[in-house]
């Protein structure tokens, strides 16, 4: 049995500071319905040691939770030394003998209650008999199979969705007046306020036929002397490799899994050490500066002091007195509007002065703090800014099984009345799964895929553009960047923005507002030529033949729908 699968289940299922051994083992024994004896203890203690040891070296997680990966990697065997872990093992045992015993009982009880109920004549008890005897053997021939009690059986998993129980108690606590997300009322499919889970952690293991061929050198992406592209088909080459040995996991292994899509993700400061062996750190900075050329964008000083000025007035004097300031300010300022003043009024209007405790739900989070900014972007008459519950069409496209995952948020460009292209795509996780690593980072994975898909498609109808998307956990924005270049799909960090949740952090939003001004710089500019090539219908563009094929295992197609 893969122990290995079910104690990183166990640990994307459970709050990093609750991570024991002793309760992981209780999960196993409970969650699961795993059946094993002290006999498997060896090869437990080998499946801990290796969960353990993959988080605490990962450098997309955590620093707090590798921390504590790695105080458990290097105290596990002594761990399994303590008395409490002894006993567990001993109870373990008595168990499954109690249940063989039961089990031989049974079958002895069916084979003599049946010879006396032939001798009594009683055919329609003994009828009943025979299909509770026909059952009851079975889990006999099971525990045969297990005879020297080195092996262990599975029962079927409970289906619980432990992210819909805490939403249901958060919404009773927060008394909010919308839909329960268990509403009978609402289907599951139909639902917006879940999504379907899947019950196991997904691995990428079926690779076996993928490979990555040398191209041709004069067509490869160079930065300097240095062949990148060469360099990035041994790196894909190195994820097979993980991928056939063991497995690639989501919580560790985000920038392999997506290498095997041609997308290749660039995180200044959090590169996983197998990329900084084949490209060293210093070629990587080098290419996330060079490669996707980004042009900086700062905030009018006097704007900026504005700012700071209606910010004091709403904590010294009123909200009302800051908004109406702002408000006349705007009226007679056009740079204030085009730095993203209407934004900030906005934040002025909605926040509490003082952040409220009570942690919002994923719904909340959106309309009372991430909607209004990211609202920038909205033009009625050119595109639309939606928190969809629908298929991402450009997905679709690929024609993957089931229903595509729909993205949290798009920005779709409107022509002919019509949304006509999606050059925007978000996934939002609220402050309850801050520390679901599994989630978040399998949410990174799906928007880079839903990136790589609509460029695709916009270059599919003559669009040589660059897509944007967000990764938002809690009240942090990561904002991405992707471009396609010589084949590879680079997928870069532009920055971080925390979105203020009450008046008092409005001044420390004021610092980062610099970043939303370089994404809506990005947009526009991308728009506009998308919004041409829909106006003027041309050939594809030039970097069509330059596409390349998004993984199609069914292990990815897992975490991409649903």
């Amino acid at each position: 049995m893969d122990f290995y699968r079910y104690i990183l289940t166990c640990i994307v299922d459970t709050d990093y500071k609750d991570w024991n051994v002793l309760n992981c083992l209780n999960y196993l024994k409970d969650h699961n319905h795993l059946q094993f004896t002290s006999d498997s203890k060896q090869e437990i203690l080998s499946a801990f040691t290796s969960v353990f040891k993959k988080i605490s070296e990962s450098c997309t997680i955590n620093s707090r939770v590798t921390k504590k990966a790695k105080k458990l990697y290097d105290n596990v065997h002594e761990t399994f030394q303590r008395r409490e872990i002894t006993e567990f093992f001993e109870k373990v045992d008595r168990e499954f003998e109690e249940r063989r015993n039961e089990r031989e009982l049974e079958k002895c009880f069916d084979k003599n209650g049946c010879e006396l109920l032939i001798k009594s004549s009683d055919f329609h008890t003994l009828k009943l008999s025979s299909r509770y005897a026909g059952k009851s053997e079975e889990l006999p021939e099971k525990d045969e199979s297990v005879s020297d009690r080195s092996d262990l059986f599975l029962r079927k998993k409970r289906s619980i969705n432990y992210n819909e129980e805490r939403m249901i108690k958060r919404l009773h606590r927060d008394r909010e007046t919308t839909p329960s997300p268990c509403s009978p009322k609402l289907h599951l499919m139909d639902n917006p306020f879940i999504e379907d889970k899947e019950d196991d952690v997904i691995i990428i293991d079926d690779v076996d036929e993928l490979c990555f061929e040398e191209g041709d050198p004069a067509n490869d992406l160079k930065v300097g002397d240095t062949n990148v592209a060469q360099l990035f088909r041994k790196y894909q080459n190195e994820s097979l490799k993980i991928a056939n040995n063991g497995g690639l996991l989501v919580e560790s292994n985000v920038h392999e899994i997506l290498s095997l899509s041609s997308i290749f993700l660039l995180t200044p400061g959090s590169h996983p050490n197998t990329m900084i062996d084949i490209f060293s750190s210093s070629l990587l900075d080098e290419v996330h500066e060079k490669v996707i050329s980004i042009q900086q964008s700062e905030l009018d000083p006097d704007c900026e002091l504005k700012f700071r000025k209606a910010a004091k007035k709403a904590i010294k004097e009123s909200r009302e007195c800051a908004v109406d300031w702002l408000w006349t300010e705007l009226s007679n300022d056009q740079a204030l509007k085009e730095n993203l003043g209407i934004v900030f009024l906005e934040c002025l209007r909605s926040l509490p002065t003082t952040k409220i405790k009570n942690q919002p739900s994923e719904i909340t989070l959106i309309t009372n703090h991430l909607d209004h900014i990211m609202k920038m972007l909205h033009n009625p008459d050119k595109h639309i800014v939606e928190w969809p519950n629908t298929g991402l069409d450009e997905s679709k496209a690929r024609k993957l099984q089931g229903r595509s995952k729909q993205p949290d948020f798009t920005v779709s460009i409107i022509h002919q009345l019509q949304d006509n292209g999606v050059i925007f795509v978000g996934e939002v996780s609220p402050p309850s799964e801050k520390n679901n690593v599994y989630k978040n980072c399998n949410d990174l994975i799906r928007v880079g895929v839903f990136m790589k898909d609509c460029l695709d498609s916009a270059i599919g109808k003559g669009a040589d553009i660059k897509v944007l998307g967000f990764q938002c956990i809690d009240h942090t924005i990561d904002f991405y960047v992707m471009d396609l270049v010589q084949g590879i799909y680079i997928l870069i960090k532009i920055g971080q923005v925390a979105i203020p949740t009450s008046l008092k952090e409005v001044s420390t939003f004021i610092e980062d507002m610099e970043i939303l001004l370089i994404i809506r710089k990005v947009f526009q500019q991308s728009f506009d030529k998308f919004f041409d090539k829909l106006c003027n219908p041309s050939l594809p563009s030039v970097k069509a033949s330059l596409r390349r094929d998004t993984l199609r295992t069914p292990k990815f197609r897992q975490l991409i729908i649903f």
